[in-house]
């Protein structure tokens, strides 16, 4: 009998080993958000907690809203029913919150029950409503940031934000962030961060980036992520030029384009010192664009001529298409000087 008891006691010993062990480990998985006590504020009347900047809020998170006081980096612990996602910023007074919703329906579930209204004032925010060269726009989630002092911004992103989906090819660098200007999505300049606000390295399943220059919050309504569309066929340097100009004929459709989209061509491609436009409607204007989203022309008249680019450096544009109808068509095209 004793020696049954002994047995029985060695037995035990393992298992509370093996159990502490495990427990260790899952302790110490990413699940940040099952280690966190939830706080509550009204979305609706923009209740919030505030913080001093100087603070790294480790236990909590806000399904609401954060506010900052103080101006060194500050990470805001936000979530939205269970799903932590958090940003910085540098700004006293930034204030902002998360929501775990497609930003077309802006709809996310109360603490008290029941569902909110669209939030915040301007929702929702179309998905397929975005600027020529932005190429898709996340339907996971948008954060709401508010100040009128400009600060660099990062957003993070995790699993469930189907980040791998969204960049092409799996290429981060593909990848940016996008601000609701009160129509449409819009590019901003971001850099994907070495190390994410999670700690680790930015990957596929989890990160962040942030914005290349400090912008005022309040410029745009909401935040979330955009990419450029997948492509089958990469221009490489030096390729040859009837090969590059069958790819620079290639639609760059949004997943918004109709289908009785006019066909363009710009030409010749690639271009020296003027582009044509040939187009099957009267055109209302003429854009041209840099890898960078950043607009380098824009002609309203005139253009039946040709379009002078001579001042364009060489590189990969996007031209863009405006209709008279409000349609737009856009196409690569190739500046060799």
């Amino acid at each position: 009998m004793l020696l049954r008891l002994e047995f029985i006691r060695r037995k035990m010993r393992r298992v509370l080993r093996f159990s502490g062990a495990l427990c260790l480990l899952v302790a110490t998985l990413p699940d940040l958000q099952a280690q966190r006590r939830k706080l509550f504020t009204d979305r609706v009347a923009f209740g919030r907690i505030t913080y001093a900047s100087t603070l790294v809020v480790n236990g909590s998170m806000v399904d609401g809203y954060v506010k900052v006081k103080g101006s060194s980096r500050f990470i805001f612990p936000v979530s939205d029913n269970s799903v932590y996602r958090p940003f910085a910023a540098t700004a006293d007074g930034t204030m902002g919150a998360y929501f775990s919703a497609n930003p077309g329906i802006a709809v996310t579930t109360s603490h008290k029950g029941g569902n909110y209204p669209p939030l915040p004032t301007g929702a929702p925010f179309s998905v397929n409503s975005k600027d020529s060269n932005v190429g898709k726009v996340s339907p996971q989630e948008y954060w709401d940031i508010n100040g009128a002092t400009a600060t660099k911004i990062t957003l993070s992103w995790f699993l469930e934000s189907a980040m791998s989906s969204l960049a092409p090819g799996g290429n981060l660098n593909k990848v940016y962030i996008v601000g609701w200007n009160g129509s449409k999505w819009v590019k901003i300049p971001s850099v994907v961060d070495a190390v994410s606000l999670w700690g680790g390295a930015s990957n596929l399943s989890s990160g962040s980036m942030t914005t290349v220059s400090p912008i005022v919050p309040n410029t745009y309504l909401a935040y979330t992520f955009g990419a450029d569309l997948s492509s089958a066929r990469e221009i490489a340097a030096g390729a040859d030029s009837a090969l590059v100009a069958r790819d620079a004929g290639e639609i760059l459709k949004p997943f918004d384009s109709s289908a009785d989209e006019v066909e363009a061509v710009v030409y010749p491609n690639p271009a020296r010192d003027r582009i044509f436009i040939r187009y099957g409607r009267k055109i209302k204007q003429v854009s041209v664009w840099d890898v960078n989203g950043r607009r380098i022309l824009n002609v309203s008249r005139g253009y039946e001529n040709g379009i002078d680019v001579r001042g364009v450096r060489p590189g990969m544009y996007v031209v863009n298409v405006e209709d008279e109808r409000g349609g737009t068509t856009s196409r690569k095209i190739i500046i060799n000087k």
